[in-house]
């Protein structure tokens, strides 16, 4: 795809300079960068999907200011052009997706135990340094693929422009698709249920919005079942029956969870795409973009180890709620019973009550 810089009518009159338009796109990527920093401060330093998604936001920094310096240069005394800035991001941006998303799936299989408070310093420098090592093989991907030159085009009409070649990022494109049909096949196999689950859900999830995630998070333990005490075993028959005839896979729980966060931004992008509105890859690959990928890993994570880690594991993702859909896999919870709200701490912190582990 070709980005316009210039543009003018025949014979060289009325020159268009589109640089202060890159400029603001550059800007407003920025500002929603921040936003979603704002959302996810508190885990930056704890998986390698944080610290990345930190450095993407320095990066979308640093390419503003430096669209910024040529912008108030000019051509003729900037070092370089805003063509050369252009084509390398979006060539850099291009190939972040898929190591990324590698690294990061690679970083939460191998983590046995999930917080969101601090990580330890070893592995906050080992995240740091698989970051930096993904960015410095991007640029030098960059460098031997990157179109650095204006190309000139002509308009019917007479109309003539000077365009840069950049990347579009068709592995966000493929992303945004694959996800979506597969959260249709997913729902499409459990619709006539669908309403009541996610009542039951959003039910589970006001019930542990008082929940205080610092609580518990230093402590590193398995989950397991336990049966109530005192209760009768016919009882607990009955119970066991009623709760298998109303419970639901976990998976169909976690994607239910996911589509009602990200549904919005998906048919965005799939829309974009349908509707030929080209994206450059420097502005496709943005924390937005992370923050899904980063919540389709810890579902995709949680799934595989929710037997081993139960409700109690305060995931790296604090978007999505992954606990209140884990809860709704074993049956309805009735209003008589109590989900278990914090767990005692070994640091000396503020303890609640112990109320079930």
């Amino acid at each position: 795809m070709l980005a316009i810089i210039e543009s003018w009518e025949e014979e060289g009159s009325c020159i268009k300079d589109n640089t202060s338009q890159f400029l603001f796109i550059l800007l407003l990527k920025v500002g929603m960068d921040c936003m979603v920093l704002f959302i996810s401060l508190r885990r930056l330093n704890t998986s390698f999907m944080g610290v990345c998604g930190l450095s993407v936001f320095l990066v979308d920094v640093a390419l503003a200011c430096a669209v910024v310096a040529v912008w108030l240069l000019g051509p003729a005394r900037s070092p370089v052009s805003i063509c050369f800035l252009l084509a390398q991001a979006s060539a850099v941006f291009n190939a972040l997706p898929l190591p990324v998303l590698g690294l990061g799936l690679l970083d939460y299989a191998t983590e046995s135990r999930y917080t969101s408070c601090h990580a330890a310093p070893c592995r906050a420098l080992w995240n740091c340094t698989l970051t930096l090592l993904v960015w410095v093989l991007a640029g030098v991907r960059s460098g031997c693929s990157a179109f650095t030159y204006l190309v000139e085009v002509e308009y019917e009409g007479g109309r003539h422009a000077l365009g840069c070649v950049v990347q579009e990022s068709v592995f966000v494109v493929h992303f945004s698709v694959g996800i979506s049909v597969a959260i249709c096949c997913v729902l499409m196999l459990h619709y006539k249920r669908l309403p009541s689950w996610l009542k039951e859900a959003n039910r589970l999830s006001e019930h542990s919005d008082d929940v205080n995630p610092t609580s518990h998070s230093d402590l590193s333990f398995r989950y397991a079942m336990f049966g109530q005490p005192g209760a009768d075993k016919d009882e607990e028959k009955a119970l066991a029956v009623e709760t298998e005839q109303q419970r639901h896979p976990l998976y169909l729980g976690l994607t239910l969870g996911f589509s009602t966060m990200w549904a919005s931004y998906l048919v965005m992008c799939i829309a974009c795409e349908l509707l030929g509105l080209a994206v450059p890859a420097y502005i496709a690959i943005n924390l937005l973009w992370l923050e899904c990928a980063n919540s389709l890993l810890v579902g995709l994570v949680f799934w595989l180890k929710s037997d081993w880690l139960g409700p109690y594991s305060d995931l790296p993702d604090d978007i999505c709620q992954w606990q209140a859909y884990w809860h709704l896999s074993r049956g309805p919870v009735r209003d008589s019973e109590k989900l278990p709200k914090t767990v005692f701490s070994l640091s000396g912190k503020d303890r609640n009550p112990l109320l079930h582990v």
